[in-house]
């Protein structure tokens, strides 16, 4: 499992989209979140996948890319 940690300067909605080196989406998670701290936790089930994946973390303005490794 991994957890990714965000903070929002106003409660809003965000979208975390995890794709592979390819540009494949594996997931998406939306949902309404408080102003602060949030943390979205992933499963490797939910990824089904290994290697270096990427996820953008979007919410209203705000636009962030980040690069994961999933080791077996």
């Amino acid at each position: 499992m991994t957890v990714i940690g965000f903070s929002l300067p106003e409660s809003g909605n965000a979208t975390l989209t995890v794709y592979d080196v390819s540009g494949r989406v594996i997931t998406n998670v939306r949902g309404n979140y408080a102003q602060g701290y949030n943390e979205i936790k992933l499963n490797k089930e939910d990824l089904n996948a290994t290697g270096v994946l990427y996820y953008t973390l979007k919410s209203g303005d705000y636009n962030a890319t980040k690069k994961m490794i999933i080791i077996e």
